[in-house]
């Protein structure tokens, strides 16, 4: 008899948990759930999308953006600032067009939030990273033009161009906003004390040297002699 009055009560929990879910008439229609991805509660990727209403919105000419340029070289950056689709989460990616004479140098630096994909277009460079202090190692390489490398995110990572034809190169980040932080300008906005322990040489022997940097793309020094500027350099690929 136990055994028939538990079945009893399973059978009349399992009709209670019934009557309280929805009919088919009580389902949400397709006009409510527009409705609710409508509310800004329910925002979707979609309905961002839609905010962008004109085709050109997902399109730039790289030509439009307004470029970084030295004799040593130009950089076109396009991210959120050229191109606000960038920003959506179904799309969130940035790009850099680089041209780098013989010679050249994109100096060392990080991007804090990306990794980085560089495919050559032209000519040939001396690619590489730096490990993190825990497994510090340098990782160099070659790479030659319809080729491609990749940097981890937030690694110093630089690029030389070692061909006697100019480099070409684009740079795709895994996010809308990768941030740049340039090495040697960053640590030169370090205070005296910091810039010269950094270094261990004298404070005054650093603020020259803070004082004599140049800007990216920046020319190739010689191991000896007097330094070279952007105003003065003579591209050449001397010296591999």
């Amino acid at each position: 008899m136990a055994t028939i009055r538990s079945a009893i009560h399973v059978v009349a929990a399992l009709v209670a948990a019934a009557s309280l879910l929805p009919s088919r008439a009580d389902a949400i229609s397709p006009a409510n759930l527009a409705a609710l991805r409508a509310d800004s509660q329910f925002t979707t990727e979609e309905n961002l999308r839609a905010n962008f209403d004109d085709p050109a919105d997902f399109s730039v000419r790289i030509a439009d953006i307004t470029p970084t340029t030295t004799p040593q070289g130009t950089i076109v950056s396009g991210g959120l600032e050229n191109l606000a689709v960038f920003g959506l989460s179904s799309v969130d990616s940035a790009f850099t067009r680089f041209t780098l004479q013989p010679g050249a140098h994109n100096l060392a630096h990080t991007h804090p939030t990306a990794s980085e994909t560089l495919f050559s277009i032209s000519g040939t460079m001396d690619v590489f990273f730096v490990e993190a202090n825990e497994t510090p190692r340098l990782v160099e390489s070659v790479l030659e033009a319809e080729s491609v490398t990749v940097f981890p995110e937030g690694l110093i990572h630089g690029e030389r161009c070692i061909s006697d034809e100019p480099c070409e190169f684009i740079s795709f980040f895994n996010t809308g906003d990768p941030g740049v932080v340039t090495v040697s300008e960053r640590f030169c906005d370090l205070n005296p004390e910091a810039r010269a322990a950094g270094l261990f040489l004298p404070q005054d022997q650093v603020n020259a040297i803070c004082d004599g940097l140049g800007d990216n793309p920046a020319p190739n020094q010689p191991e000896e002699g007097e330094a070279v500027t952007n105003d003065n350099a003579v591209n050449t690929v001397s010296g591999n």
